[in-house]
């Protein structure tokens, strides 16, 4: 199977809910004829301090995803973004990405395992590494910081994964997120496409361009850290068991040494 991925970069406008979403509707359909977007971390709200986000955090389903559902089902494409989600049950809110597939159907939801110094004060940490079809891909996400910890990565793949989408709004530098991106498709063997936001908030400046990586860690696709723009790639998904065949990590991990890892 070969689809096409893309991912959109853009600044969003701090708090504004509608501005956003619009913004994102016209890079989507600048991106015609891919089969998946991937937006930034928070991309509907803007990265903002925890008192500014927590108000805007809503229910998935909600008003946002019902709008991007329909997005979806207009330019049969499916959607990933960032998004601050309240869970009504508990009144907790996370830090999420989710996905709707190209019928508007919710398909993923991965809430942020590894906060950022300041997010625990708005945003509680998820628990789990679900991996979902859409649109008969097999898919894995995860936002920003955890790009840094390679079992996220690695715990996708175990399960599944041939391809993971990533949302950040990076501050940390640019070189070290391309590193982060390409050496977590390399470890695994997986596609990753990964976007992330643009511009600046308050004092807080994002650094990177979006890339996306193939099984071999390679670039085949990458924005100019900036620009308000989308990339795109063809994923032949048959690369991953070739690279695995040539690379077999998986396979050759040594499990009986890793369990220090967990103490």
């Amino acid at each position: 199977m070969v689809l096409t991925l893309a991912c959109a970069q853009f600044a969003p406008v701090g708090g504004d809910v509608n501005a956003n979403v619009a913004r994102m509707a016209k890079l989507l359909r600048e991106a015609a004829g891919a089969d998946l977007v991937v937006f930034p971390e928070l991309a509907t709200t803007g990265y903002l301090p925890g008192a500014e986000v927590a108000p805007l955090a809503e229910p998935i389903p909600g008003p946002t995803t019902e709008r991007l559902s329909a997005l979806a089902r207009e330019c049969r494409i499916a959607i990933a973004t960032g998004i601050a989600e309240l869970d009504p049950a508990s009144g907790r809110r996370y830090n999420t990405l989710v996905v709707v597939d190209s019928d508007g159907r919710l398909c993923l939801r991965y809430r942020k395992t590894h906060l950022w110094a300041g997010e625990e004060r708005w945003a509680t940490p998820g628990s789990s590494f679900t991996v979902a079809q859409c649109d008969g891909v097999a898919l894995g996400a995860w936002i920003c910081y955890d790009c840094r910890f390679p079992e996220v990565a690695r715990m996708f793949a175990l399960a599944g994964a041939e391809v993971a989408l990533v949302g950040s709004a990076w501050l940390g530098p640019a070189e070290e997120w391309e590193l982060a991106v390409r050496a977590r498709a390399m470890d695994n063997g997986i596609f990753v496409a990964a976007s992330t936001m643009q511009g600046t908030s308050g004092s807080m400046e994002f650094h990177g361009g979006s890339l996306i990586a193939d099984p071999h860690g390679r670039v085949i696709a990458q924005a100019r850290e900036g620009e308000t723009t989308v990339i795109a790639a063809k994923a032949d998904l048959a690369a991953i068991p070739e690279c695995r065949a040539r690379l077999p990590l998986l396979s050759h991990r040594r499990r009986d040494l890793y369990s220090p890892l967990v103490v």
